[in-house]
């Protein structure tokens, strides 16, 4: 207690007092405000851009969840075609009586994604598949216009002042039928994720809008205008958030657009979310209560910590303050120099020894990161391994670094990779015979032995470059299970490593493994997958003896024109892919029709225009072919638009399937079919040369040309 009078008293105390009040208290405080506008400002655009997240979040889920409606009611339809309908030579009138029969029932699992599902055949009549669709709602939608696409289609009919019916609808199309189209009423609850399977985020009001503007669904509180109006809302300054004022309380809304037009035939939706004021600033408000209680704790720590080193000493505290900045810039070499001889020359000493650890530390992290990236982010062997040895014998100073492996060719000899210079071209590979003994001394299963006695090395250690070397370190790797590789670090003088530094050649070591294992891996399944396409291709090349080798000889003449086009590897190697595969589809194709040795009729010859589209179908479910379902699907497209199935042109045409159209007409007409002779090249050149611009790219024929001229 006198003590403390004793400093109170003194004419520091009074001065640090002074100083506190004037040079501390008053610029923390305004500091602390400051910060607090600026919290508060970040806490407020951050509930801005969260209901912009959940908005754009929600149209995605939206969406997917209608394409997610639209493939359920393809399928349903599909069973509805194929079991009912292909199989059978029924009319019309007949699959009206049969559907509606008590079968129908099956479809029931899907009511809670559609309120009523049936079929349009075109004129007037609805068979109904699920609940009960309202013809004279719908009638007015299933026009040619929107019936004779592809795309489905979607359209909404407004049942009530407050209610929308959505209906989805698909053309089916089944060979040798009358066009039917299926329509289902799409259950509210589901698809808005307002259900059971909730998609809209909670205490959020929703209201969508379609293209004309309409509201077609809104929620109690959502946005009370035409969408024509909203634009004259009052921004923020985010400019795709906007206020509005309900039954008393403000709201704060986003805006997101649902492109549907890209799945769907002319439809777009504008999606809004909408919360509280409260809601959006609940975590602002958490942080208004709590932020006094934090200003009069830092302050009260500020003043306790200033007292309590005043009284110790300002010079070793302005050391100490000095060296925490630059550790804080990393600058772990600077040491502080105190001699106080009291607990702050302690502290002091402590200081400079933390320093050192961490000198130390983030310098091994930082190159063991550098090495990982570098071993990690390559995928061939060679280079991984001249990598790490190199990156080994920089770090850790050693005179070399090896790799060995056993030999695949030689099953006594051994592949080894040394580093001796600085410089990755320093790297070299040689062969040697071992032993048995030799091979057990080097691949055991421990994690590291040190080799200190040259004359009980394997031989071949005392055949490279450093004869001097007088211990190694040997590191066994597992790759694949196996103990077939070693890594082993070399020095000429007497080195003492530490556990630590052994554990960080561990390290390496295990990654070093691990890349080898993925870089296997990779090569391995590079192989697996070429290999299924080959069989793929030769499946659907054995279905007729004269298509034998058609799609490797396609794939080779694809790349090659794209090779001379200068397009990047990746298209030449799906070229090579896509050829094996481009014509999977006549799988579906019956041989009479393939191996027919007169002229196709019109009716075979549609056949056999499926063959894009079967083959598309085929590749579609499987993820790692589709960057090739184009290539597949269009390589009969023409340039001037002719071709089949989707009659692009020009541009619209991948530049691989134009390339592939051009490969495949050559080989077609050079090679035997049973209805004609292969044509001699000069005529086959001369009819690409014909179809240029019109059936062919001219690009692609100027690049096939030079190709073939030798042939």
């Amino acid at each position: 207690m006198k003590a403390g009078i004793s400093f109170l008293n003194s004419k520091i105390a009074r001065r640090f007092c002074l100083f506190f009040i004037l040079g501390a208290f008053i610029p923390t405080l305004v500091l602390m405000v400051l910060s607090y506008y600026k919290v508060a400002t970040q806490l407020e655009e951050q509930g801005y851009q969260r209901l912009k997240r959940d908005t754009k979040s929600y149209s995605i889920a939206l969406y997917d969840r209608l394409k997610r409606v639209e493939n359920d009611l393809f399928n349903v339809g599909r069973v509805f075609v194929f079991n009912k309908l292909a199989t059978s030579k029924s009319t019309i009138e007949d699959f009206t009586l049969i559907y509606r029969q008590p079968q129908l029932n099956d479809f029931s699992d899907h009511s809670h994604q559609f309120r009523a599902i049936a079929v349009f055949d075109g004129t007037t009549q609805l068979t109904p598949i699920l609940g009960k669709i309202d013809l004279e709602s719908v009638s007015p939608w299933l026009t040619p216009e929107r019936t004779s696409p592809q795309k489905p289609f979607l359209f909404s009919v407004r049942a009530s002042a407050h209610e929308h019916k959505i209906f989805i609808g698909v053309n089916l199309n089944p060979p040798g039928k009358t066009s039917l189209i299926i329509v289902g009423e799409i259950e509210p609850t589901f698809l808005w994720g307002v259900g059971p399977s909730p998609i809209l985020p909670p205490m959020t009001e929703l209201s969508v809008y379609d293209k004309k503007g309409e509201k077609i669904v809104a929620s109690s509180n959502a946005t009370p205008d035409k969408y024509g109006n909203l634009s004259g809302r009052k921004n923020t300054r985010n400019q795709k958030v906007f206020q509005y004022e309900l039954n008393g309380n403000i709201y704060f809304a986003s805006i997101a657009n649902l492109f549907l037009e890209a799945h769907f035939q002319k439809t777009g939706w504008v999606v809004i979310l909408s919360q509280t004021k409260s809601d959006i600033m609940s975590s602002m408000d958490s942080f208004k209560k709590s932020f006094p209680f934090i200003i009069l704790f830092f302050l009260l720590l500020i003043l306790y910590l200033s007292l309590f080193f005043i009284r110790k000493g300002l010079e070793p505290l302005e050391k100490l303050q000095e060296g925490t900045k630059r550790i804080g810039a990393q600058d772990f070499g600077a040491l502080v120099d105190i001699k106080s001889k009291d607990e702050f020359e302690d502290l002091g000493n402590s200081f400079n020894m933390m320093a050192g650890r961490l000198d130390k530390q983030f310098t091994t992290l930082t190159v063991l990161a550098e090495i990982d990236r570098a071993i990690l982010s390559l995928v061939d062997r060679s280079e991984i391994i001249s990598t790490t040895l190199l990156s080994i014998k920089k770090f850790f100073q050693c005179d070399i670094t090896l790799f060995a492996k056993n030999s695949v060719a030689a099953k006594d000899h051994v592949k080894v990779y040394f580093m001796t210079g600085q410089r990755m071209k320093d790297a070299r590979i040689e062969y040697f015979s071992l032993g048995q003994g030799e091979r057990e001394q080097l691949f055991h299963d421990s994690q590291h032995a040190m080799l200190d006695t040259p004359d009980k090395w394997p031989h071949f250690l005392q055949m490279v470059d450093k004869p001097s070397v007088s211990k190694y370190l040997c590191l066994p790797l597992s790759v694949g299970g196996k103990i077939h590789r070693v890594l082993l670090l070399g020095w000429q003088n007497s080195v003492e490593l530490t556990e630590e530094d052994i554990g960080r050649v561990r390290k390496i070591a295990d990654q070093l493994a691990i890349a080898l294992s993925n870089a296997n891996l990779l090569l391995d399944m590079k192989t697996l997958a070429m290999g299924t396409i080959e069989a793929l291709a030769r499946t659907v090349d054995a279905k007729s003896k004269w298509t034998s080798g058609h799609s490797e000889r396609v794939a080779i003449l694809s790349g090659q024109i794209a090779q001379v086009m200068g397009l990047p590897i990746d298209d030449v190697e799906s070229l090579a892919r896509g050829g094996l595969l481009h014509d999977i589809g006549k799988i579906g194709i019956p041989v009479s029709i393939l191996d027919k040795p007169e002229e196709l009729t019109s009716e075979e010859f549609k056949e056999i225009q499926n063959h894009p589209e079967i083959g598309a179908k085929i590749l579609e479910p499987i993820e790692v072919y589709q960057d090739i379902v184009p290539l597949v699907r269009h390589h009969h497209e023409k340039f001037d638009g002719s071709g089949y199935p989707d009659g692009l042109k020009g541009d619209e045409i991948d530049i691989r399937a134009r390339i592939m159209a051009v490969a495949d007409v050559w080989d077609a007409v050079v090679s035997d079919r049973p209805y004609r002779e292969g044509w001699i090249h000069e005529k086959a050149k001369n009819l690409i040369i014909e179809g240029s611009g019109t059936h062919f790219d001219p690009r692609v024929v100027e690049a096939f040309l030079s190709v073939v001229s030798d042939r």
